[in-house]
């Protein structure tokens, strides 16, 4: 019993050795890759655009896809609305709404998106 104890406590301790190795290995292993590799880094804001025509165009369409998504999640909250309504007339014109109103929305920003795009064509040449 007692050759048991020492045995469980012997592996115990070794397989923790062994874990607390394998996680200094990469520990070390992945911060030297990073600091060899972080001379080489590039600008994030290089993605962006090199003209202010091509940043506001970057930022127009990150702003148009976070506004599609929103749109979506309205679509299904209208949607869902609707189906859990059970025939309650307030629940079906509450969900019908929110999609009409989601519909609504998506032809709002699609214009603007529209008028923005044909003002900055028709000022500076270029397309959003």
């Amino acid at each position: 019993m007692k050759n048991i104890r020492r045995l469980k406590k012997y592996v115990i301790k070794n397989l923790l050795l062994l874990l607390v190795g394998i996680g200094v290995f990469f520990l070390f292993n992945g911060f030297l890759t990073e600091t060899a590799h972080a001379a080489t880094l590039p600008n994030p804001m290089e993605r962006m655009g090199s003209t202010p025509q091509q940043v506001v165009g970057n930022i127009i369409k990150i702003v148009l896809g976070l506004v599609g998504t929103l749109s979506l999640v309205m679509f299904i909250y209208g949607g869902l609305q609707w189906m859990l309504s059970s025939g309650n007339p307030e629940k079906v014109k509450k969900g019908r709404d929110t999609l009409i109103w989601a519909t609504l929305g998506l032809v709002i920003i699609f214009t603007s998106y529209m008028l923005v795009n044909f003002i900055i064509t028709a000022l500076t040449g270029g397309q959003v």
